[in-house]
């Protein structure tokens, strides 16, 4: 089987690393608070002005289920997502950007059905990432099969963008948007 390629940028919320495609993301942008909306789930922090585009802010720790602070690391993701309806912009709240890496889409694993922070419907699969040290010696044609399996990489979660927008949430967040909700400069 031939390999498909394609590049991902790594992300962390709390100890584990996730990673979304790199030809979603739009830019990355330090912390800032956004403007609050109402009636809006907890995750949803609010929106902010982009080039003058409302964009909705996720904090996809909270969305996960998992401890949430802000630290000088923290950053927002702005990325593209396919909803039923359009194409539209939405911003990821995280722990911190790892960097890029490149998987093979046929080796991503399925995800097991046992996690009870995160909904398994969002995850595209699962992958390794390994230090430089060990893809140099992965490549090593002359290494053994066992050797390779004995060094241990890290876990990365892939997530599929559009399925977390296809609840309805980023049509119920855009729909707030057009009925006039005020914007503040944050």
């Amino acid at each position: 089987m031939s390999k498909l390629l394609k590049e991902f940028l790594t992300f962390r919320l709390k100890k584990e690393e996730f990673a979304i495609a790199i030809d979603r993301v739009q830019e990355i942008r330090g912390w800032q608070t956004p403007n609050p909306l109402p009636n809006v789930p907890s995750f949803v922090k609010g929106v902010i002005d982009i080039r003058g585009s409302v964009v909705p802010i996720i904090d996809l720790r909270e969305r996960f289920k998992l401890p949430t602070d802000f630290s000088a690391t923290t950053v927002v993701i702005v990325v593209n997502v396919i909803t039923q309806n359009s194409e539209r912009i939405v911003g990821l709240v995280v722990d911190a950007v790892s960097d890029v890496q490149q998987f093979d889409l046929n080796n991503l694993q399925a995800p097991p059905d046992i996690s009870n922070t995160i909904d398994s419907q969002y995850i595209q699969g699962l992958t390794t990432i390994f230090d430089q040290n060990q893809k140099d010696a992965q490549n090593n044609e002359s290494m053994d099969i066992s050797e390779a399996k004995s060094n241990k990489g890290k876990m990365v979660i892939v997530i599929d963008l559009d399925k977390l927008a296809s609840e309805g949430l980023i049509e119920q967040i855009t729909q707030g948007e057009e009925d006039g909700l005020p914007m503040r400069n944050g």
